[in-house]
């Protein structure tokens, strides 16, 4: 049967017409192309900012998907297990496999890698020895800073990683500033290519102080309440010099737990006021000393479940400050609960968890040390 074109409609106008019908679906259909077209942030002129609980990179806004880069993927474990900024003979700094690391990872759809800065490698041995120089550990930081800002790839610095844990009096604060922080932040501040700093990493877990502690908020010893207000005071002082030496910068916490954000109830202050924005860790019962949300006395509902409630509750505070997951990981292997099927399954419905609550991305902890595996195409699909 002829069309209505054909049989109603004057050839010229069709033509017009159908003409006029092609630009409007073709208006209707740009933006979409456009945001799948549009370029990734660059860290090299893009900042990273917070606004309206949202993270924002240039001005637009900026889901983080991320891994926590321990090690290279060459890299002899377990004789060389962490980036030590050729610090330790046993790890020499070879930046060829760090960068054929980040061009897998940017092929794979990561805009973020979280690094921890080992508080003796960089400043904290002039304690024992004076003479000593984190020159060339700064200077191998600022080509990896600079190799991950080529690929589109923010870094997100942990300081004080492998601070002494019984080192959190007042009396301690100008040490762990004068020999690490201060040296640090003063280096690398209002250069491009840092997402923010990351204060401390699981300041909440007190477990080698004592294992009662392990999660600073136990109520039923009494130990962990005077821990828990020390190191709330010792991070505000940290804080407090890090924005000092670079203002513009956001700053954050990651926690084992995220109701340590305004827990303990009665401590003489909330992290959650100190902080541009909140950054938390979930494991679940697998391993049993990573987290255990499942085992836990306040969430125990299980995962997907103690995620979302952890995520809902930040924003239930009301300070309107972005959420990231800056560690998400689930092991394989001999011992663990879930294959490598079980892992996407769960890594794919942890961020899908964490988009529909609102948070603003996720980085992943790699038990598998594969990036086949690990991220495999969870940012990419």
């Amino acid at each position: 049967m002829p069309g209505y074109w054909a049989t109603h409609v004057p050839q010229g106008y069709a033509r017009r017409w159908r003409r006029l019908w092609q630009l409007v679906v073709l208006a209707l259909l740009l933006p979409g192309f456009a945001a799948c077209a549009a370029r990734p942030p660059n860290p090299a002129t893009d900042a990273v900012t917070a606004a309206s609980g949202k993270l924002l990179a240039g001005g637009s806004a900026f889901e983080v998907r991320g891994m926590n880069y321990i090690h290279p993927s060459s890299a002899q474990l377990p004789l060389c297990a962490a980036l030590q900024f050729g610090a330790d003979a046993n790890c020499p700094w070879q930046q060829a496999p760090i960068n054929a690391d980040l061009d897998r990872l940017q092929a794979q759809g990561i805009n973020t890698i979280r690094i921890f800065l080992n508080y003796y490698v960089f400043g904290g041995a002039r304690a024992a020895d004076p003479n000593y120089s984190m020159s060339q550990a700064l200077a191998h930081l600022d080509t990896l800073i600079v190799e991950a800002s080529k690929r589109h790839i923010y870094v997100l610095p942990v300081l004080l990683a492998k601070y002494p844990q019984d080192r959190f009096r007042p009396a301690d604060y100008a040490t762990a500033i004068d020999l690490h922080v201060r040296p640090v932040v003063q280096h690398l501040a209002g250069k491009p290519g840092l997402l923010a700093w990351d204060l401390f990493n699981e300041i909440d877990l007190g477990g080698p102080v004592d294992q009662h502690c392990w999660d600073w908020d136990n109520a039923d010893f009494p130990l962990c309440f005077p821990l828990a207000n020390e190191r709330l005071h010792f991070i505000q002082a940290i804080h407090d010099e890090v924005k000092r030496l670079d203002p513009t910068r956001l700053t954050t916490v990651s926690l084992g737990f995220g109701k340590n954000y305004f827990r303990p109830e009665k401590a003489d202050l909330r992290l959650a006021d100190v902080v541009d924005f909140f950054s938390f860790h979930y494991y679940d019962n697998d391993p049993y000393d990573s987290g255990r949300y499942a085992a836990h006395w306040y969430y125990g509902q299980g995962f997907p479940a103690d995620l979302r409630r952890a995520i809902d509750e930040l924003h239930a505070l009301g300070l309107s400050k972005p959420i990231v997951v800056s560690e998400l990981g689930f092991p394989t292997g001999a011992g663990a609960q879930r294959d490598t099927a079980a892992l996407l399954r769960d890594l794919r419905t942890g961020l899908a968890t964490t988009r529909d609550a609102q948070a603003n991305g996720i980085v992943l902890w790699p038990f598998q040390t594969d990036y086949a595996v690990l991220p495999g195409d969870l940012f990419t699909r």
